[in-house]
């Protein structure tokens, strides 16, 4: 039954500029642009489909900076969550045991992360064409690109590669040092434009490319108009994304939205590293555990009884009894902008 009422908000404080002449919408399937109308339809419908159309999969659990907004760096300060001497990869065996089974029920896409650096994945080329070859239709993953040297460009390329998307928080150099602790700015930008030519040069002009960075308090808009301008006509994609104060802890909010229904358990399932599975992309303490992948499948856990009381929780405008829910800000947030169709 279609929920008309309800408030469906994937990600309310992101918004996006897109170029007139980029190409590779042009250059992917009907069966591409059908995945995409149920990405945005099944939310809006409450419609529960047999597997999820994603699978966000954190391949590994090591990042190389410390960015001062991520929740990654602040769990690491904190001495919780992910710290240096747990890092690890999600073991290849399990891995090709998730891709099979999505294979299997018309899993549509892959995102290879979560709070981990990708390209510091051992396994990251290997995981790609693995899931190619199984038939995965959309694969892609979110990098701060410090990696992506000319080799591992035409790597990921070869590999099959379809959107990739780049981390870049400021067009001030001395800024974006102090942003992303760890990384240079100039050689971050080499790396992008050398994966842009590779790529157009290629015979990859299906790939989707897009710079984006999170706004945080006190960005000029001139410095947001910059940014726009520089890297626009490079990757064909600008995004922008809201600053969230993830050091001092969500607190219940007072303002209370009872007709929000989240996106996000009707598009995909979260696998982490070490294969607990997790509802949404802001339980980076994965406080609300669905599932290990060592003991279950996907479909059992994206069925299971602890997912689907979340779903009736929003769809009847109670999501304040789910603890992650209640202290979630996107419920909260308001739209700054175009709604986008991407992750």
């Amino acid at each position: 039954m279609v929920q008309a009422q309800k408030d469906i908000k994937p990600n309310a404080t992101y918004r996006e500029v897109r170029s007139k002449d980029i190409e590779w919408p042009k250059l992917r399937s009907k069966e591409y642009w059908e995945y995409r109308k149920n990405w945005s339809e099944y939310p809006k419908n409450t419609y529960l489909s047999d597997f999820p159309l994603n699978l966000d999969i954190e391949t590994t659990s090591y990042c190389n900076l410390e960015c001062v907004m991520c929740p990654r760096t602040i769990q690491m300060k904190k001495g919780i969550g992910y710290l240096p001497e747990n890092d690890a990869e999600l073991p290849m065996d399990l891995y090709k045991k998730i891709v099979d089974e999505g294979a299997e029920n018309g899993l549509c896409s892959i995102k290879f992360q979560y709070l981990g650096e990708p390209l510091a994945d051992s396994h990251i080329v290997e995981r790609i064409k693995y899931a190619k070859d199984r038939g995965i239709m959309d694969t892609m993953f979110n990098t701060n690109a410090t990696y992506l040297d000319e080799e591992m460009s035409h790597k990921i390329l070869d590999a099959g590669i379809d959107d990739i998307f780049f981390s870049v928080d400021s067009i001030i150099p001395e800024k974006f040092n102090k942003i992303r602790v760890g990384a240079e700015y100039h050689q971050v930008v080499e790396n992008i434009k050398n994966f842009c030519r590779i790529k157009n040069e290629g015979g990859f002009k299906h790939v989707q490319t897009r710079t984006s960075m999170v706004i945080l308090p006190g960005t000029p808009q001139e410095e947001i108009d910059a940014y726009t301008k520089f890297w626009l006509p490079i990757t064909g994609i600008v995004g922008f994304d809201e600053w969230v104060n993830h050091s001092s802890g969500r607190g219940v909010y007072e303002e209370y939205n009872p007709n929000f229904v989240c996106a996000q358990p009707y598009q995909r399932l979260f696998i982490m590293y070490n294969g607990i599975c997790t509802p949404c992309c802001v339980d980076d303490t994965r406080s609300f555990t669905l599932g290990d992948i060592h003991d279950s499948t996907v479909k059992e856990i994206w069925h299971s009884d602890k997912l689907n009381k979340l779903r009736k929780a929003h769809v009847d405008g109670r999501y304040q009894d789910i603890d992650i829910c209640n202290r979630c800000y996107i419920p909260h947030s308001k739209s700054s902008g175009e709604t986008p169709d991407q992750m």
